[in-house]
């Protein structure tokens, strides 16, 4: 493939691809986004949603049709979206193109943006609490680490990472290429459509990630 790009999802950075990389289709350019400061450049004209966001990351880098993209939880999101802007090649890990799939207790715009400029979400008792309560052995020091992260996350980065996640937005007319995920996820519920099911929870293709590279290979975007 020509290029490759790598989308994090929500609190995580590039790392979140470091198993699976090795095992990826050869490209003749890598890119591992680092969302954090695309963030902070982002400047929508309009709406800030997942639609102003995926289209400040194509005039940024230039994204095209002969791009192959693939991303975890909202990285996939913002993935579908550059998709359809671009008819670039995209796989959804762990993720949705229906914002209904998120498991989440709040979605109404100002309660989001109290939790994310309160910092409520940083404060030490309820990472704890969040930590404690979390259910699968495989990925916990992973979602630990996670969790943790929110205490130094500055809140507007916060905030706009919940305004794409959760702002209203058309449906997507152009089906992603491939969506990888566990039916044990109790972060982003299955999809509807058709995925490769792979073991393991919200992080599967980080501890399976033979698993997903041989579904990405089937789609014979390498070389």
């Amino acid at each position: 493939m020509n290029r490759l790009l790598l989308l994090p999802g929500y609190l995580e950075d590039s790392t979140i691809f470091d198993t699976l990389r090795p095992h990826l289709p050869p490209a003749a350019e890598v890119l591992a986004l680092e969302l954090e400061p695309e963030f902070a450049q982002w400047r929508p004209a309009g709406p800030a949603n997942v639609v102003t966001f995926a289209r400040h990351l194509v005039q940024r880098y230039g994204i095209g049709p002969t791009d192959v993209l693939i991303g975890h939880s909202m990285g996939g999101w913002i993935t579908a979206h550059l998709r359809a802007q671009t008819g670039a090649a995209a796989i959804l890990l762990s993720s949705f193109t229906d914002q209904r799939k998120i498991v989440a207790t709040a979605r109404h715009p100002l309660l989001l943006a109290f939790y994310a400029w309160s910092g409520v979400g940083g404060s030490r008792w309820l990472r704890q609490r969040a930590k404690r309560r979390y259910q699968f052995d495989e990925s916990r020091e992973l979602y630990a680490r996670l969790a943790d992260s929110m205490a130094r996350y500055p809140r507007r980065y916060v905030h706009r990472q919940l305004q794409v996640l959760f702002a209203p937005v058309p449906p997507l007319a152009l089906p992603p290429n491939l969506r990888v995920h566990a039916r044990r996820d109790n972060v982003i519920l299955p999809p509807d459509e058709a995925f490769v099911e792979i073991p393991g929870d919200h992080f599967a293709h980080y501890y399976h990630p033979q698993r997903v590279a041989a579904a990405i290979g089937q789609l014979g975007l390498g070389g």
